[in-house]
């Protein structure tokens, strides 16, 4: 007796390659999780009304949908479309499965033949009729509500919902599935949120479980908290806030999905589907990590010795990416934001397009009343439109926001210190998305803002306002230009040494090898100007016309340095692109 071969998932933008039943090809072991065991035991069996139906009856019509669901997913799998050659790549093991990072830019998904159109309305058809004999029974009502999804018809999905006659959090779960599906974001976690308050407390510690989309110190420091308690909740805030695709709109679309996956996992634990094999943790990890296939097609692969397979492969959207942004053992690392990964550990799609984070604002922080008002300023790219948000977020929540058709935004945070991040987005005209940029919020210094870069003109700006007038978009400048540096001073009036100073930041090892062993010489890549202020100025602004010399393109940070008897020295700095 030969066991069904499995083998890969091609994860970005390929497949999890499942070779037909009765090929022999080589599989780890992996334990199956087989029938009805769901969560907390969920039953699928009918609540029987007063009249009592015949239980022959009852029997025979939840037969009659499970034979279809089957009878249905073997048809669609017969319909596959042709695909490539695999080539057998493995990069990670997942139980029965091989998943493989690999790019498959160029695939797209096929429409459904007219054939499995209609087998789905017949499935749809007959579960319909199932349920005048078995209201109560969950699995049905739960096809009832997947297909219909699938199908393109999310009004009778979601009425099915609104009239469902299963446990309330089943039904409230299976609301938010629709909800999340038509990218309603804020109902569908309240529905989703019904549903895990309606859990036991063991049951609704699984569904908010992320440890399968953690890695590292992430993963372990989370396993370390325990399950339900207020550290926990407040990791998985965290993450989800963090791992939100936009802050502009409302709700946490990256945690909807997550448990939109953990419906389809219970949709998808007693039924058959496009992988042909029994359900089984391993797929259980796989659609939690990388949500279910956009689509299937028919591979072929060689195995030495044991000939040419015929393997499914399923596929994950092409603009399907990296979300997941938590990394505590590096928090100003820009890893932590990073979209785009080689082998990413999950991956999602976002119904509203790429979002891209090559946004790159100028951000600076100011002192208005002991909290710190965040200004920025941007250039958007080319296809991307003139509305754009600053948001302003602590741990758990966006606290500040400006928004508006206009390349200046400032938000002022409501309380002292409450605010964790920054985070400017803008949406893109040209093609679907939006672009943004994130970082941690910097707390700065008690007596100096930030570094801000403007155009200077003829007369200096004297405050804030005047030098927003004339700001720069980015950090990005060209060699032997004027660059306006505007900051404010907020120490007591007295007179301090004031030193600003450019240097280079990207050198070789071997430039700097040699410079520290004095056969080179650095000062041709360092810049500078020191005076002293009288602290005469009226108001808190200061500005300067700095002169750039011819610099070769590379990575600067400009330097600027208040010294005076009152406070000590305060530093402040910027990082400066020069290209040509």
């Amino acid at each position: 007796m030969r066991r069904a071969p499995l083998s890969g998932l091609v994860s970005l933008f390929a497949a999890v390659a499942v070779p037909a039943p009765g090929v022999s090809a080589r599989a780890s072991s992996a334990p199956a999780i087989l029938g009805p065991q769901v969560v907390e035991g969920r039953s699928r069996v009918a609540l029987r009304d007063e009249q009592d139906p015949d239980p022959r009856a009852v029997d025979a019509a939840r037969e009659r949908a499970h034979h279809a669901q089957r009878d249905f997913e073997r048809e669609r799998r017969r319909a596959f479309p042709r695909g490539a050659w695999y080539s057998g790549r493995c990069d990670e093991l997942v139980g029965r499965f091989c998943l493989t990072h690999e790019g498959d830019d160029e695939w797209t998904p096929v429409p459904d033949p007219p054939a499995v159109v209609e087998g789905r309305a017949r499935l749809l058809a007959t579960l319909d009729s199932a349920a005048g004999t078995l209201p109560g029974d969950e699995w049905i009502i739960g096809q009832r509500v997947g297909y219909g999804v699938e199908a393109g018809e999310p009004d009778g999905a979601l009425a099915v919902a609104h009239s469902c006659a299963g446990r309330p959090w089943w039904c409230a779960a299976l609301e938010g599935y629709v909800l999340h599906h038509e990218g309603r974001t804020e109902a569908a976690e309240a529905a989703f949120d019904r549903a895990l308050a309606a859990l036991p407390p063991a049951a609704a510690c699984r569904w908010r479980d992320v440890s399968d989309l953690l890695e590292g110190d992430d993963r372990s420091r989370y396993r370390d908290l325990a399950c339900g308690s207020p550290e926990r909740a407040a990791f998985e805030r965290e993450l989800w806030l963090l791992s939100d695709p936009s802050w502009a709109a409302p709700g946490l679309e990256r945690r909807a999905e997550h448990l939109a996956r953990r419906v389809r996992v219970e949709l998808q634990r007693d039924a058959a589907s496009g992988y042909g094999v029994p359900w089984g943790r391993d797929l259980e990890e796989l659609t939690i990590r990388y949500g279910w296939p956009a689509g299937w097609d028919v591979d072929w692969r060689h195995e030495p010795g044991l000939g040419t397979e015929r393997s499914i492969e399923a596929h994950r959207p092409a603009s399907a990416q990296r979300f997941m942004a938590l990394d505590v053992s590096r928090p100003d690392e820009p890893t932590r934001w990073k979209l785009e990964d080689d082998e990413p550990r999950s991956a999602w799609a976002p119904p509203g397009g790429v979002v891209s984070d090559t946004l790159a604002p100028q951000i600076a922080v100011f002192r208005r009343g002991g909290r710190r008002l965040v200004v920025a300023a941007l250039d958007p790219p080319a296809d991307c439109a003139r509305h754009a948000g600053v948001y302003l977020a602590s741990r758990h929540a966006v606290v500040a926001r400006d928004e508006g058709e206009h390349r200046v935004l400032r938000a002022l945070e409501p309380s002292t210190w409450e605010a964790e991040w920054v985070g400017v987005e803008t949406a893109c005209a040209g093609r679907p998305g939006r672009a943004r940029a994130r970082r941690p919020l910097p707390a700065g210094a008690p007596w100096l803002s930030d570094i801000l870069l403007f155009e200077p003109g003829q007369a200096l700006p004297g405050t804030l306002d005047a030098a927003l007038d004339v700001v720069r978009g980015s950090n990005r400048v060209r060699p032997g230009e004027s660059v306006g540096v505007f900051w404010e001073w907020y120490a007591p009036p007295g007179a301090a040494s004031v030193t600003v100073e450019l240097t280079r930041e990207n050198r070789s090892f071997l430039r700097k090898a040699l410079e520290w062993t004095g056969l080179a010489d650095h000062r041709g890549e360092r810049a500078g100007v020191r005076w002293t202020d009288p602290g005469a100025v009226v108001g808190r602004g200061r500005a300067i016309r700095l002169e750039l010399p011819d610099l070769p393109p590379g990575q600067y940070r400009l330097t600027l340095q208040v010294q005076s008897a009152r406070v000590g020295r305060v530093l402040a700095t910027r990082e400066l692109i020069v290209e040509r």
